[in-house]
């Protein structure tokens, strides 16, 4: 008995508690408890004493939110939020392009054609660029390809 209850239903209890818990945050944070309970709830069926429930919930609690720290938790951040994510975007860099709406850093205007694919542009430098320039991208600056032209002819 557990605060006047069966010990199984005190751990029931507090397994569902932890659950209900869980699917409201979405963050991982008491899924531990609630299999520390389960393990402590059979435990308890099998009329073993309290202590030994409480000791098996707190360490399997424990060895499974460290589990999950050490061996888990580094292989969802290795490409999310602590991570840098990799885009198509990337591959465009170095790539060369054409001019098909000249590029004018005072309008914020212009469009390239790199890899048969349209993107916004600005200057590098900061100058005009006139349509058919062939252009090289030097990065990507949020939605827009920075370009540098290539050469000075008109294709």
């Amino acid at each position: 008995m557990i605060f006047g209850i069966p010990a199984w239903l005190f751990w029931l209890i507090i397994m569902i508690v932890a659950l209900v818990v869980e699917a409201l945050t979405f963050n991982m944070t008491t899924i531990w408890f609630a299999a520390g309970s389960l393990a402590a709830m059979i435990i308890a069926l099998f009329g073993q004493p309290v202590w030994l429930q409480i000791v098996v919930m707190a360490v399997l609690s424990i060895l499974l939110l460290l589990g999950f720290i050490v061996l888990v938790k580094p292989r969802l951040n290795s490409g999310g939020i602590s991570g840098t994510v990799a885009t198509n975007a990337d591959r465009i860099i170095g790539s060369e392009g054409i001019v098909v709406v000249g590029i004018d850093p005072v309008a914020g205007s212009g469009q390239v054609k790199v890899n048969g694919q349209t993107w916004s542009a600005v200057s590098a430098s900061g100058v005009l660029i006139e349509i058919g320039v062939r252009v090289r991208v030097k990065s990507i600056q949020g939605v827009k390809a920075v370009v540098e032209p290539v050469e000075a002819q008109k294709l």
